[in-house]
C-alpha cells in the first residue's frame, strides 16, 4: 500500500515541472514592425539585420479611397524583392492599410464593397492577412467602424487569413480624445487576431515638450486593455523614434536616436531621465544655435518598459514597433532577451 502511495507522490512531483514547462512553451511572444516607419533610409537594412528577432512585418503600403478601393501609398508598394526576402525569413506579412477618412465604411453597402476590395488584395498578393490602421475618426463613426471590422474579420477568417487591428491608446472607453473614443475595444478586440495599441505619442507633435511614451502611462493603457480582452493578442506599441522642439515650441519634428546621439557627442550633452518615465531627454543651449529640447527612445527605457510589462502583464502577447531606421542598435539586444516562440492563428 505504502509503495503505491509513494509511487503516486513521485509521479505527481515529476509531472508538476512538466506541466509548468508545457505552459511556458505554449506562451507566445511576437515582435512586429511597421515598415517604412521612418525617414531614415536604413530602415530596410535594420529589418533584415534583426530578422532573428522579428516575427511579423506590416508593410505600410496601402490607403483606401472614398469608393472603397485600396491603393498604393508608398512607391515601394508590393516590392517583389522585399516580399521574397521577408518570406524567406519566415515573416508573417500583414500589410497595413492606413486611413483618416471614413466614407468607405459609412453604410452597409459601402462596408461590403470595401471589405471585398481588401479581401481581393490579400488573395491576389497571397498575404497572410492585413493590418487595419484607421485613425482620427469622429465619434459618430464608432458603430460603423466596429461593424466594418466585424465583417472584415468574418471574411478573412473564412479563408484562414489574419486580421490585425491597430488602435489609439486610451485608459478608459470614453477617452477625451475623440479618435480613441471612436474605437470600441469591446467589439474590436474579440474579432481581431492581433490588437496593436499605439502606446506612444503621449506628448504629440503639436504639444509643448514632453515624453513620448512614459512608462506609468503605458502601464495604465495596458491595465485598461486587460479589462477588455485577452492580453495574449495585444501588442504594446514601442516608439523607436524621438521628437525635437525648437525653442521649446510646437510643432515638433521627428528625430532618430542616431541624430540625438550625434548631438550628445558633439556638444557633450547630459542625458536626463525622469525616474518614472525613464525617457531620454536632452537640452541644447549653446551659442549661435536655437535652443532645442528632445525626447527620444533608447535601450535603457526599453529595458525598463519590458521589465514592467513582464512583471505586471505576464500574458502580454508582444510588441509592435514604429520608427525603424536610425534607432538605438542596443534596442534589438534588449528584445533578444525577451525573444520567444510566436504563434498567431486566425480566429474561428
Amino acid at each position: 500500500m505504502w509503495r503505491g502511495i509513494l509511487l503516486i507522490v513521485v509521479l505527481l512531483v515529476l509531472c508538476v515541472p512538466l506541466a509548468v514547462s508545457a505552459q511556458e512553451e505554449e506562451a507566445s511572444w511576437c515582435v512586429s514592425v511597421w515598415y517604412p516607419s521612418s525617414d531614415d533610409p536604413n530602415g530596410g537594412d535594420s529589418v533584415m539585420t534583426n530578422a532573428d528577432v522579428i516575427n511579423i512585418i506590416n508593410p505600410f503600403w496601402y490607403t483606401p479611397r472614398d469608393d472603397g478601393t485600396v491603393n498604393p501609398a508608398d512607391p515601394n508598394t508590393e516590392n517583389a524583392e522585399q516580399l521574397a526576402a521577408w518570406r524567406e525569413q519566415g515573416f508573417v506579412i500583414l500589410p497595413s492599410i492606413f486611413a483618416s477618412l471614413w466614407t468607405m465604411i459609412s453604410t452597409p453597402e459601402a462596408r461590403e464593397n470595401h471589405v471585398q476590395n481588401i479581401v481581393d488584395l490579400v488573395e491576389r498578393m497571397d498575404y497572410d492577412g492585413v493590418d487595419i490602421d484607421y485613425e482620427g475618426f469622429a465619434l459618430s463613426t464608432r458603430d460603423n467602424f466596429s461593424a466594418f471590422i466585424e465583417l472584415l474579420s468574418q471574411e478573412l477568417h473564412a479563408s484562414g487569413r489574419l486580421l490585425s487591428v491597430t488602435v489609439h491608446p486610451k485608459t478608459q472607453d470614453d477617452s477625451p480624445y475623440e479618435g480613441a473614443a471612436a474605437q470600441d475595444w469591446a467589439r474590436l478586440a474579440p474579432v481581431s487576431d492581433i490588437f496593436n495599441i499605439m502606446t506612444y505619442d503621449y506628448t504629440s507633435r503639436n504639444e509643448p515638450p514632453g515624453p513620448i511614451a512614459p512608462i506609468p502611462w503605458v502601464r495604465d493603457v495596458l491595465a485598461y486593455a486587460e479589462t477588455v480582452t485577452d492580453l495574449a493578442k495585444v501588442r504594446m506599441g514601442l516608439p523607436f523614434y524621438g521628437y525635437q522642439w525648437m525653442r521649446g515650441n510646437p510643432p515638433s519634428s521627428p528625430i532618430t536616436w542616431t541624430t540625438a546621439q550625434r548631438l550628445i557627442e558633439s556638444f557633450e550633452l547630459e542625458v536626463m531621465r525622469d525616474p518614472d518615465a525613464m525617457e531620454a531627454n536632452i537640452l541644447i543651449d549653446v551659442p549661435r544655435l536655437p535652443d532645442q529640447n528632445m525626447y527620444f527612445a533608447d535601450s535603457e527605457q526599453l529595458a525598463a518598459k519590458l521589465a514592467m510589462a513582464r512583471e505586471d502583464f505576464p500574458t502580454l502577447g508582444g510588441v509592435a514597433i514604429w520608427g525603424i531606421g536610425g534607432e538605438d542598435p542596443a534596442n534589438w539586444d534588449v528584445l533578444r532577451e525577451y525573444a520567444g516562440a510566436c504563434s498567431v492563428t486566425a480566429s474561428s
